[in-house]
C-alpha cells in the first residue's frame, strides 16, 4: 500500500492554513499560520472516505506485536480514532456516492476499523461455536469425511443430556428488545455527534464574526490594526485551547507550541502563554483575553456590544461543549445493553446448532455465529465510538483551516482595501460632491 496524502487544493487550505488559494498583493498580517504536515497513512485509497485507518511508522507501542492479544482488539479501537477525523471536499463526495462502494465495502470487510475492534470478542463467539459443534459430536455423533456416521466417544451422557443445544424461541423473545437497545445506543451517539459538530460549526461562525466585527468596526489607524491583530490572535488561541480541552493532556505540548508562535509574532505576551496554560479552564481564560481587547478598543459603545454579543457566544459554545464531553449516557443504559448483547452471543451458537444440521457435522454453526456477532457488535461498537465525538471530529482542521486561515484572510483583504469601492480618495471625493448635488 502506498502512503496517501490529502492533495485536494481546498482540503489543504483547511488542514494547512498558509496555502491560500489566491495570494495577496500585500504582505499578511502577523498572525501566525498553525499548519501541520498531513497525516500519512496507509490505505487503499483517499484517506478521508476509507475506513481502514493504518498508522505508518507509528512509534505507540499499541500498535506493536508485542501487545497482548486481549487488548489489541481496545488499543486499536482508541489509538484509530486520530486517524478518523474526516473532512470531505467535492472529490470526496463523489467517490463516497459511487455505486462500487458496495463491493468494495464488502471487500474489505475483514480489515475494517470494527473488525480490528472487535477481534477478541469475535474470537471468543467463534471459539463458543465451535465448542459446542466438537462437544455434540463427542456425545451424539459425528461423520466422517467419506460419510460415515460414528458413534459418539461420550454417547452415554446422550441418554441424560441429550444433544447441547438450546430451541430458538428464547432468542425469538429477546431479539426484539435487544435490536432497540441497540438502536436506542446508536440513535443517541449519533445525537451527540451531530450536535458537536453543529457547536463547532457555530464556534467556526463567531470566530469568524469576531475578527470580521474587528475589522469592520475597529479604527484604521496603528493602534486600532494592532488591536485586530491581537484579538484575532486571542480568537485563534481560544479555538486551539477549546481543541485542547477536548483531547486532553495529550494536546498540551501543541497548544503550548501554537501558543508561543503567537508570543514570537507579538501578538500575546510569554506572560500570557504561561498563565494560559496554568488556568483551569483555558478556553475561558483565551475568551476573557479576547474581553480585554475589546475593553481597550476605541469604539463607539453599540458597536462594543455587538463584538460582546458575539463572544458570549463563544461562552455558550464552549458550555455545551463541556456538557457533552462530560455527560456520557446514562452508564447504566450502556452496561445493560453491553451484558444483554453479549450474554445473547454466548448463547448464539448453542441455539444455531439444531437449525444447521444440513451442514456437515453442524459445521455451519461457527460461521452463522461469526457472521451475526459481527453485525450486532459493530451495532453496538459504532455507538460507542461516536458516543464521544470530539476525537473524532477534525478539530484541527477546524482551528487551522477554518478559523485561522480565514481569520488571517479577513484581515490581508482589509488591509490590501480589497472592498473599497473608489480607486482613490479624488474619486471618493468626486463622487462625494456629486451626491450632494
Amino acid at each position: 500500500m502506498l502512503p496517501i496524502l490529502l492533495t485536494n487544493t481546498m482540503l489543504s487550505a483547511l488542514v494547512q492554513p498558509q496555502l491560500r488559494l489566491t495570494t495577496p498583493a500585500v504582505s499578511s498580517p502577523r498572525l501566525p499560520s498553525f499548519g501541520r504536515t498531513p497525516i500519512q497513512m496507509a490505505a487503499d485509497d483517499d484517506i478521508c472516505v476509507d475506513e481502514i485507518c493504518i498508522p505508518i511508522d507509528d512509534d505507540d507501542d499499541d500498535f506493536k506485536e508485542n501487545q497482548p492479544w486481549y487488548r489489541k482488539g481496545s488499543n486499536y479501537a482508541e489509538e484509530s480514532r486520530q486517524y478518523r477525523r474526516t473532512v470531505y471536499m467535492h472529490d470526496e463526495w463523489v467517490k463516497h456516492r459511487s455505486s462500487e462502494r458496495f463491493i468494495k465495502n464488502f471487500e474489505t470487510i475483514g480489515r475494517s476499523g470494527v473488525s480490528q475492534s472487535l477481534k477478541t470478542e469475535l474470537s471468543f463467539v467463534t471459539g463458543t461455536a465451535a465448542f459446542t459443534v466438537l462437544a455434540n459430536m463427542l456425545i451424539t455423533g459425528y461423520q466422517d469425511l467419506s460419510g460415515v456416521v460414528h458413534e459418539a466417544p461420550l454417547a452415554f451422557l446422550a441418554k441424560d443430556l441429550g444433544s447441547i443445544s438450546l430451541p430458538a424461541l428464547p432468542f425469538s423473545i429477546c431479539m426484539p428488545a435487544l435490536s432497540l437497545l441497540l438502536v436506542f445506543r446508536t440513535n443517541t451517539g449519533y445525537a451527540r455527534w451531530n450536535e458537536a459538530r453543529t457547536l463547532w460549526g457555530g464556534v467556526i461562525n463567531n470566530c469568524r464574526n469576531v475578527v470580521r466585527q474587528a475589522n469592520t468596526f475597529f479604527k484604521d489607524d496603528p493602534i486600532g490594526e494592532s488591536g485586530k491583530d491581537r484579538i484575532a490572535a486571542n480568537t485563534a488561541a481560544f479555538a486551539k485551547a477549546l481543541r485542547n480541552f477536548l483531547r486532553g493532556p495529550d494536546d498540551d505540548k501543541t497548544l503550548r507550541s501554537e501558543l508561543y508562535e503567537l508570543a514570537s509574532a507579538d501578538l500575546i505576551t510569554a506572560e500570557q502563554v504561561e498563565a494560559c496554560m496554568a488556568a483551569k479552564n483555558r478556553p475561558m481564560f483565551c475568551i476573557s483575553a479576547m474581553s480585554a481587547n475589546l475593553r481597550e478598543a476605541d469604539l463607539e459603545p453599540m458597536d462594543r456590544a455587538r463584538i460582546d454579543q458575539t463572544i458570549s457566544t463563544l461562552v455558550d459554545l464552549t458550555g455545551a461543549c463541556e456538557r457533552i464531553f462530560k455527560s456520557p449516557v446514562p452508564l447504566v443504559y450502556t452496561r445493560h445493553t453491553s451484558r444483554f448483547l453479549t450474554a445473547f452471543l454466548i448463547f448464539l451458537p448453542f441455539g444455531l446448532w439444531p437449525v444447521m444440521g444440513g451442514s456437515w457435522n453442524h459445521w455451519a454453526t461457527v460461521p452463522a455465529s461469526d457472521v451475526i456477532a459481527f453485525f450486532l457488535l459493530g451495532i453496538e461498537e459504532i455507538g460507542i465510538q461516536i458516543e464521544e465525538p470530539f476525537s473524532v471530529l477534525p478539530l484541527e482542521a477546524f482551528c487551522n483551516g477554518a478559523i485561522a486561515a480565514t481569520m488571517d484572510e479577513m484581515l490581508v483583504a482589509k488591509r490590501a482595501k480589497a472592498f473599497d469601492y473608489f480607486k482613490s480618495p479624488e474619486e471618493a471625493a468626486a463622487r462625494e460632491l456629486a451626491g450632494t448635488k
